[in-house]
């Protein structure tokens, strides 16, 4: 469990304490102004700050609630992940390139985002059997169903692990026994990188075996996208 996990979120600190600024603000700046003015200024200010207060509750739920936040992550990956992406491209060349068959072990694999790269690959027709490592039981029931819908007929395994845990549990990941190890976007959410790449090098087959790798980045300083990311990133544990 990482430590973030039960602290209260910078964000949510932030907003509770706008709130609390826009109110008492609104009452010293407003006290000597008409009645109506003070009434329509005071319900502007109220509905704002009732707006950041609530978001700011739901974000602390979500950052210390682990099967909430957990279900929550599921349902808003399963509609982004699996629809038509600018990146399916990148994705997929990269997959196909790695040459996916045989026995093949994901770290993360979400509602089954990289089966859509398998449906029409000649080397994917060839996995003899695909273990999924994905600690958020809640993808499970749609990477089946995402499996069947791209025509896929490999065995899938899944194992409701974290990454960093997968070499205590060796009757699923047999070491040294896999052909392809895949991650990709997943590093950037676990506890320990080093764990899950030494569990990864582990499961290799000692000669021929390989990983294809595939990962986020932050986003330029001061941009949109990397306020984002500083927001999500402790509330979704990354």
């Amino acid at each position: 469990m990482c430590s973030s996990c039960f602290a209260i979120p910078s964000v949510t600190i932030q907003l509770l304490v706008t709130s609390a600024a826009l109110i008492y603000g609104q009452r010293s700046l407003y006290k000597n102004a008409r009645k109506w003015t003070r009434r329509i200024t005071s319900c502007i200010t109220i509905i704002i700050s009732l707006v950041l207060s609530a978001i700011g509750i739901f974000l602390l739920v979500l950052a210390t609630n682990d099967d909430y936040r957990s279900r929550n992550f599921a349902s808003m990956s399963m509609g982004r992940n699996l629809r038509a992406s600018p990146l399916d491209e990148h994705r997929c060349s990269i997959l196909e390139e790695g040459n996916v068959s045989g026995r093949v072990l994901e770290f993360g694999p979400g509602p089954g985002t990289n089966f859509k790269c398998f449906q029409n690959s000649t080397a994917a027709q060839s996995i003899e059997r695909y273990v999924a490592v994905e600690p958020n039981s809640y993808f499970e029931e749609k990477m089946r169903e995402e499996k069947d819908v791209r025509g896929l007929h490999f065995p899938l395994e899944f194992v409701g692990l974290k990454g960093e845990d997968v070499d205590n549990n060796i009757v699923s990941v047999d070491n040294g026994s896999f052909d392809v190890v895949i991650l990709t976007h997943v590093l950037c959410s676990v506890d320990s990188v080093e764990d899950v790449l030494a569990n990864a090098e582990k499961a290799l087959k000692p000669s021929g075996g390989r990983i294809i790798f595939m990962e986020h980045v932050s986003a330029k300083e001061g941009t949109f996208t990397w306020y984002v990311q500083k927001v999500a990133a402790p509330i979704l544990n990354i």
